[in-house]
């Protein structure tokens, strides 16, 4: 049995993380949606669970308070963590293509992350070009992909692996149905 995060997301649970590293860190609204470029009104109903908040927004907002984003989905252990097959944590954010990510790391990582980003021809496009701190490093496990990084856009087949520095934007498309491709970042971006 899977440990899906489906639409809608617990989206009160994930406001009072949010709120409670903020508050940890002494940082205001004000600061932290300047950062975000986002208005201190809306971080305010994403902290009290009154809208879902986009991807975009929700990793902005992690960057800024530099937690993981897979953090405001579970908690971190302190001994070595076994994910199965199958009882991985799947994320479906509402604003994400038909994209989705299986956490392939445990939260207790504070350096590295492994995900499983699963893409479709038909809706699997991320349409956010992410950058972020660090390094990535993806191979493609199943299918074929168009990824673009900065002003490059390169296509990638089963077993071709890409690194890049995730400051440069980056954008992914499946060419094939059940596309997936796992991705190695440092430090963690979700």
């Amino acid at each position: 049995m899977s440990n899906e995060i489906a639409e809608p997301l617990d989206v009160a649970e994930i406001g009072r993380r949010l709120r409670e590293a903020r508050a940890s860190r002494n940082l205001s609204l004000d600061v932290v949606s300047a950062e975000c470029g986002i208005s201190p009104s809306l971080l305010s109903q994403v902290e009290r669970g009154k809208v879902t908040p986009s991807l975009a927004t929700l990793h902005s907002i992690t960057q800024v308070l530099n937690i993981a984003m897979f953090d405001l989905f579970g908690s971190p252990a302190d001994r070595p963590a076994l994910i199965r097959e199958g009882s991985r944590n799947v994320i479906r954010p509402p604003d994400s293509g038909g994209v989705s990510y299986e956490l392939l790391s445990s939260g207790q990582l504070r350096n590295l992350q492994m995900i499983e980003m699963h893409l479709s021809a038909e809706t699997g496009r991320f349409n956010h070009a992410l950058s972020h701190a660090g390094e990535e490093c993806l191979i493609v496990r199943r299918g074929s992909a168009v990824i673009k990084v900065g002003a490059e856009e390169l296509t990638l087949s089963e077993g071709d692996s890409l690194s890049y520095v995730a400051r440069l934007p980056h954008q992914f498309r499946g060419l094939e149905d059940d596309t997936r491709l796992i991705i190695s970042m440092t430090p963690p971006a979700f």
